[in-house]
């Protein structure tokens, strides 16, 4: 007989994850997901539609505007009428993870920026601007 422990004498209890556990988890992702949003439409997406040497045409420059655009393809309509003010503290985690994507779409040339403010308008039956 060895003194080495058989595989039984080590058994681990497993228990579930306390239940606040998983909400703690989302509201950590929700949060990152709002300061990347804020960070994109504050920064970066106001930085690209001005910056030099790039072509875009973008209708919008500032900052609030790309919230509204963001926010409102992520409702499907002006967004006040879905998310209580101030908006980027009531996202739901869906909500943010969207205008977190929505935001690293236009930044990457995928979404059009032009397209998206016209849709916005429309939603708040504002009339879209025309260039000619």
């Amino acid at each position: 007989m060895t003194n080495s422990p058989s595989a039984n004498a080590y058994s681990f209890k497993t228990t579930a994850a306390p239940s606040n556990c998983t909400k703690v988890t989302e509201e950590k992702m929700r949060e990152e997901a709002v300061t990347i949003y804020l960070h994109y439409t504050k920064v970066v997406l106001p930085e690209l539609a001005q910056s030099e040497g790039e072509i875009r045409a973008w209708p919008i420059k500032n900052d609030h505007c790309f919230q509204r655009v963001v926010l409102d393809t992520v409702c499907q309509k002006a967004w006040y009428e879905v998310i209580p003010s101030p908006a980027y503290k009531n996202l739901s985690l869906t909500q943010a993870l969207a205008a977190k994507n929505l935001c690293e779409r236009i930044a990457g040339n995928l979404e059009c920026v032009n397209t998206l403010n016209n849709k916005s308008k429309a939603w708040r039956k504002k009339q879209a601007s025309f260039a000619f």
